[in-house]
């Protein structure tokens, strides 16, 4: 097992993607702490069903104090962190404007909090911990979507723009942190049908977009959400050891930069 008795915090783990992520981290056996606004209890239990250790904490990780609770309460229980995957995110809940002069500031301000500000906190948190160790793996999941513009019209700029700043943070942090033993990397995926809101969004699309989507991507598919799962296992595992700030693209070829 490459993460035995590793600690792991992924946010964002309810369900969808993060739950993927989480799973993946403790099949190598890592002790495993869901994080999420929404109730992780499943997650944790299906991790348990399956052998593995795993604790559901719910955290608004938009609230700093919640964060610095959740922070302070995994350190506390297993006296350490070692590894954390920064997957909170989304599009948010309203509906919104593609079109610039359109774009509510209360919305701005909303998706920027769930997708920049959380994993700033986070990162302000949790790091704290790794710098004593003088040891630490930490994942930033930005969006295909932060590497140009959006594929399809339900990608919105504010949503773009938080995004591109996961990737800036990604790279400063990694600087800062590397002295301390500490790696810093950015999981750029394609997108992915896994979850309730990624397949309402499939669901959204035209056929032209959908077939658009796939006739740029040179693999011809979406991946399979536990192709991105083993990269994250990458990123947080020894063999990862001499790779930090970097920004890893999974997205079947449609990228190539």
């Amino acid at each position: 097992m490459r993460l035995h008795d590793k600690v792991a915090i992924v946010t964002g783990a309810a369900g969808g993607l993060g739950a993927t992520y989480a799973g993946a981290i403790a099949r190598e056996g890592a002790h495993t702490v869901v994080v999420d606004v929404a109730d992780g209890a499943e997650t944790a239990s299906g991790i348990r069903a399956r052998g593995g250790s795993a604790l559901a904490l719910q955290a608004d990780l938009t609230d700093e104090d919640a964060v610095a609770r959740m922070a302070a309460r995994v350190a506390d229980e297993h006296g350490r962190i070692d590894i954390l995957v920064n997957n909170a995110g989304g599009a948010g809940q309203r509906p919104a404007s593609a079109d610039i002069d359109k774009i509510d500031r209360e919305h701005w301000d909303e998706i920027m909090a769930i997708n920049l500000t959380s994993t700033m906190l986070c990162l302000k948190h949790v790091t704290p911990h790794m710098r004593r160790q003088r040891s630490g793996k930490i994942v930033n999941v930005s969006s295909r979507a932060a590497r140009g513009t959006a594929w399809f019209g339900q990608v919105t700029p504010e949503y773009i723009a938080a995004k591109i700043g996961v990737i800036g943070l990604t790279r400063q942090v990694a600087k800062d942190l590397g002295p301390f033993g500490i790696n810093v990397n950015c999981l750029v995926p394609s997108f992915t049908v896994s979850g309730p809101a990624l397949q309402a969004a499939w669901d959204r699309m035209t056929d032209a977009e959908r077939a658009r989507m796939i006739e740029a991507t040179p693999l011809r598919r979406l991946p399979d959400p536990e192709e991105l799962a083993s990269v994250v296992v990458f990123l947080v595992s020894d063999e990862s050891s001499y790779v930090t700030g970097a920004c890893l693209d999974v997205n079947g070829g449609s990228l190539m930069a």
